[in-house]
This record gives C-alpha cells, structure tokens and sequence, in this order.
C-alpha cells in the first residue's frame, strides 16, 4: 500500500471513530444490558414463576379479559407474543376495519396480560430500568430522529471497522500477541486496542451491518419500493408475508374456541414453538387464526414456518413448512437472530455480554490513543489544552454509565408497586439527572485516572449491593434462586457479582501513568501562552491605532492637496483676465455673449474632478481608487508643469499667473508624493 493510501485509511479509521466515540459506547454499554432486559424485569418484579408455554396459554379467557377492558374486538386484528422472562402476554390490536366500530383513543392498543390472571396492564405500567437501557440503544428516548441517528453511527462504525483492518492488516497477527505494560502510555492503549480489536473484530462486523439494517431500513425499502409500483400492500406482504390482512365479510353468528386451533397447530411440526399468534378479522367469517413460530436452534437456525387456519370452516388457508427455505424471511430472520444473540440460549447472551464490554474498552482505547497522539512537545498548549478537554468530556460521559447503571437497578429494586404509575419519571431522573451530574464531577476533576478509577469503584461496590438489596427487598437471595432453578432472577444477581468482582480487581490494578505534562502545568503554560498573545495583540492594537491616525492624517492631507489645485486653477483663471481689466482686450474673437460648452467642459475636467477626488479621498480607501488617484495627479501634475513651462514663454510679463502655476506645480508633487505613502502604508 502506498503512503498516500495508507493515511487516508489511518485517517479516515481515526476520524470516523472519533466522531462517533461517545454515541458509540452509549450504543454498546446500553446494549449488552438489553440482552438481558427480560429478565432484568423477572428480577425487578421479582416474580420466580415458570415461563407459561405459549400452547397452554388460555385465548379464550385472554380475549375475555381484553372485551372486559372496554376493547370491541370484531374486525381487528389481533397480534400475541407468547410470555417470556418477563412473565407477560404482550397484545397488540388494530384498528376495527369496521367503520362502525368505534375506537377509544385513551383505550391503548398495545398492553401486557399477566399469564397466571389475564388482568390486562398497560406496556408502561411497569417500567424496567432494563427496558430504559434496552431504548437507550438505539437513542428511543430522542424521538423519531433516535434510531436514525443510531443507523448513521453503525454506519460509521462500519467505516472504522474496515479502514482499521486495512490499515493494520499486515501487522494484525503479530501485534495480537504483543502488549507492553511497562511502554509508554500511548503503546498501552495501541497493544491493547488492538488485540481486544482483533478478538471482537467479527461481533462487531456483524453488529454494524445488523445495525445498518435494523436503524436504517426504511432507506432498504425504498429501492423495493419502486420494484412494487408504490405498492406498499403488496410489498409488506411479500417482505412480512405474516402481517397479511384479510377482508372483512360477515358476522359470525358463534364464538368459536380459539384453544382448539392453537392445540392443532401445535402439533404440526415437531419441536416447533409459536413466537407470535395472530388472530385477524376477529368474529367474522373471515376470521384466520395464525401461529409464526421457529424450530429449535440445534435442529435447524433458520426454521420459521406458519401455518393459517380459517376458523369457520376449520381448514388450513395457507402454510410454510420450517423445513423449507425462504430468501427473504431467511434473511431479515437471520440478521435479527446474529443482533439479538436470541439462538444460543443465556449461554450465547454472556459470550454477546463480554463482547460488548470488549467492544466498549476499544472504543476508550482508542480515544485514549487519539489523546496520547496529541500530547507532543510540537503541539502548541491551547490545542494540548483543548484535545485533553475533550478527553475528559468524553471519559467522563462513558465511564460514569458504569455507576449509574448499578444506581438505577438499585433504584428500581427500592421502588414499591405503589408508585408503578411514577416508575417511568423516577428511573428517567435518577439515570438520566444522576449520569449528568456524574458527568460534571468528573469533567471538573480534569483528570481521567480519577474518572477511571472512582467510576470503577462506585459501579463495583453499587453491583455488589445490587444482590445484597434484592435478597432483603424480595427475599430471593441468588443462592436461592440458583437451586430452585430460578435462572431468570439469578442471572441478574450473578451477573452484577462477576462485573463488580472483575471492576474492583481492575480497581486494586491501577496504577497512575505519569504523563509528560501535568495538566496544571500545561494550564499554566496555556495561561502565559494566553498572556503573552494578550500583550502582543495590545502591542499591536496600539501599533494599528497610530497607523489609523497616521494613515487618517494622510487622507486629509491628500484631500487638502486636492482642494489646493481646485483653488489654483480658479485663482489661475482670476489672474489670466488681468488683461480684460487692464483694456488689454473687450471681448474674444468671434464671442457671442454665452459661454461655450467645450469652456464649461474644460472647467468641469479640471476643478470638478479635482474637487471629486477632494471628497472621495475622504470616505474612499480601495485600492483601485488609490490606484486611480496616483495616476490623475501625476498626469495633472505633467499638465501643470507644462502649463508652467509654457507661462514663462508665452506670458512673461504675467508674474502672478506663472508664481500660481508653479505653486500648482509644487502641490502636484506633494499630492503625488503623498498618495504613494498612502498606498505603502495600507499594503
């Protein structure tokens, strides 16, 4: 690779990674908690309950609980998600394609069933900090433009990725094995962003096209879009073969039993278990009762299939074996399994985890290697200043999310059932307010070993009061939990006990890296920096203000100059008509009494334009107006002399005449004189 080559990719690997640094570590330290954002809320709620099987879920008392809300369901549309760790029946209506149904705005749409009771519960009624974490992924709490902003940063992320593999391809497998602790700083943080780089290199591939694609879909659709004639219906149905709607036709006269449909199509395909039932055009003759479901991962990754009963006449309406593939489900199936981690099991959840933690140190890493580039001898103080300004910034934002994460769990633990309908507002205060405030400590500390070493400790000894505060809360102690085969809320405690532990080592661990300039002596030679360019630009400041005054005299002197020769020149013509009032001569030859226009021409050429310059020169600096002044008053200047020289000649006798001239001639070559100094000065 050339040199030339070689820096754009290295420049455009480090710009386009520190750009995104901060958006980036959010995106990922948010993330690998949303993994696990299910059973954050299990432990939340502390409900130890089994998992209901999405085949012994009761529809036809969940439909009951659902028209005991106030919901009339004939003609919509029903979508069920199977309970998960959360221990929740999530529903979600459509619209009544009959007109004479009327919707309720207040009535939500979307909301939780319990599994044990079918009582209905709105989707915020219980927030989970885990939920928090899980929108803070992708930027959900800034609306609409969120998830658009999370795309672009993937997209950059992709940038990063690969101008990185290029710039250091040659160079990978040997520096994966070299670290060097006792090197300079800047050495520290190449080694290790390297090989922790190398060693997440296909996760973080994989999550930066998975991404692209999840955050930034609608920019997919459009070239299908256009494919389809505008024909979006036809379009989302052969994309989500699964949201296909059905007409509405008449009303049945009997409830059908939703429970039999859902026992049939459970047995059609072995080992497949149903991810989302829909039930659609509901009480009408066309009604369809719909089951998506998946095979088991170890039987085949990619197993969706579907099956749709139309419930009058109990026949099957259409189905896809999980046996057999489809391109386009395929795909958007197989980028939402490799983004979620949700085909491997809790086992797949922690190696994504770790990863993601991984993930994080690089992107610090790599800031810090950004930092330490910049901490040269040749690199003036302020831009010194300024890049560890940004530094601490950006350590400050990432690095506090430790402690305040661990802060919000314990939050979110204290808080009773009583303020459920509160529960949104506090966590949003005391993660958000409390990250702000956490930011501002450490930013005022302007030291990033302080802000590393106090954001591990806090967050450490915060996670290991997390298990400590759900034992005394709920009573489910993680060894208790773990032998009653209580995973869900296990995996939590546990969780929080292996990242405090590995925290506090790494906090025991850490030793100050002297840096080659204090940061008080860098502000100190920023201050005398700052005080010496003070003085200069007062220095100059006084220097400008006399060459103002100086150049202003100019000007006027000029001006004067000009009006000079515009009074000669009348005086000049005062004087030739001494013979007229000597009885030299009465009247010129061929005179008519008016004055011809070529006389009032020549007066208008010589003292108006004379006069002009005189104004001008005051209000005017341009250079081409100089340039022009220079130029007229040394032709006036060669006229005068002429007319001088003529004088002595022809018109001796008339003194007064020939001393104007040559005073004429004088204020010429000043005027001259002048306007080149003018012109010296302002270049």
């Amino acid at each position: 690779m050339s040199k030339r080559n070689y820096n754009v990719f290295f420049h455009t690997h480090t710009v386009s990674g520190i750009v995104i640094s901060v958006a980036l570590y959010i995106i990922f330290f948010a993330g690998s908690f949303a993994l696990i954002k299910d059973e954050i809320t299990a432990w939340e709620k502390g409900n130890t309950a089994e998992i209901l099987a999405p085949e012994d879920i009761d529809f036809n008392r969940l439909i009951k609980s659902i028209e005991a809300e106030g919901h009339t369901l004939y003609g919509r549309d029903i979508r069920i998600i199977p309970a998960d760790a959360k221990k929740d029946i999530y529903v979600q209506l459509t619209d009544s394609q009959d007109t004479t149904v009327v919707n309720i705005p207040e009535k939500p749409t979307y909301f939780y069933a319990d599994q044990e009771t079918y009582k209905i519960s709105e989707y915020y009624s219980f927030y989970s900090v885990g939920e928090l974490l899980y929108r803070l992924h992708f930027f959900h709490q800034l609306p609409t433009i969120g998830i658009y902003i999370a795309g672009f940063v993937a997209l950059f992320f992709l940038f990063a990725i690969i101008t990185g593999v290029i710039v250091h391809w040659k160079k990978m497998v040997s520096n994966f094995y070299v670290f060097r602790p006792k090197a300079k700083l800047k050495m520290v943080w190449t080694d290790a962003h390297t090989a922790l780089g190398v060693i997440g290199l296909p996760f973080q591939f994989v999550y930066a096209v998975t991404s692209c694609f999840l955050c930034m879909s609608i920019f997919v659709l459009l070239p299908a879009n256009y494919v389809y004639n505008n024909n979006q219906d036809k379009l989302l149905e052969d994309i989500r073969p699964m949201m296909k709607t059905y007409p509405l036709e008449e009303k049945l006269d009997t409830v059908l039993d939703v429970n039999s449909f859902m026992a049939k199509a459970d047995k059609k395909w072995e080992n497949f278990t149903a991810q989302q039932i829909y039930i659609k055009s509901y009480g009408a003759t066309t009604m369809m009762f719909q089951v998506d479901g998946l095979l088991g991962s170890k039987e085949k990754f990619l197993g969706n299939g579907r099956v749709v009963y139309k419930m009058a006449t109990n026949t099957i309406e259409s189905e896809k074996s999980p046996y057999v593939n489809s391109y386009v489900e395929d795909v958007e199936l197989t980028i939402r399994k490799l983004h979620f981690g949700d085909f491997g099991g809790m086992y797949l959840k922690v190696i994504y985890f770790i990863l993601a933690l991984i993930t994080c140190f690089v992107i610090i890493s790599g800031v810090l290697i950004w930092l330490e580039a910049r901490n040269k001898k040749n690199i003036s103080a302020a831009k010194q200043l300024y890049n560890r300004r940004v530094g601490h910034v950006y350590l400050a934002i990432c690095l506090s999310m430790f402690p305040i994460t661990a802060l919000s769990f314990i939050a979110s633990k204290l808080l009773p059932r009583d303020l459920d309908a509160s529960r949104q507002t506090i966590l949003y205060v005391v993660f958000f307010v409390g990250w702000l405030l956490l930011t501002i400590y450490f930013k005022s500390k302007r030291d990033n070993y302080i802000t590393n070493k106090y954001s591990l400790l806090w967050g450490s000894i915060l996670g290991f009061l997390i298990p400590i505060i759900n034992g005394l809360v709920s009573g489910n102690w993680f060894w208790k939990t773990f032998a009653n085969n209580q995973l869900d809320v296990f995996t939590i405690d546990a969780f929080w006990l292996v990242l405090a532990s590995v925290a506090l080592a790494i906090y025991f661990k850490l030793e100050r890296k002297v840096p080659k300039v204090s940061h008080a002596k860098l502000v100190a030679e920023y201050q005398k920096t700052v005080l010496e360019q003070r003085k200069e630009q007062e220095n100059q400041l006084e220097t400008g203000e006399d060459q103002s005054k100086k150049i202003k005299f100019m000007r006027t002197k000029i001006s004067i100059f000009w009006l000079l020769i515009v009074v000669g020149f009348i005086i000049h013509h005062v004087y030739g008509l001494f013979g007229v009032y000597y009885n030299e001569s009465l009247m010129i030859e061929g005179a008519t009494g008016d004055v011809p226009v070529d006389h009032h021409l020549y007066r208008i050429f010589f003292e108006g334009i004379a006069m002009l310059f005189c104004i001008a020169t005051l209000e005017v600096s341009k250079q081409w107006f100089r340039l022009t002044s220079i130029i007229w008053a040394i032709l006036l200047g060669i006229f005068n002399v002429y007319h001088f020289i003529t004088a002595i000649f022809y018109e001796a006798k008339n003194i007064s005449e020939i001393l104007i001239l040559a005073l004429m001639g004088v204020v010429s070559v000043l005027l001259v004189k002048t306007l080149l100094q003018w012109r010296k000065e302002v270049v």
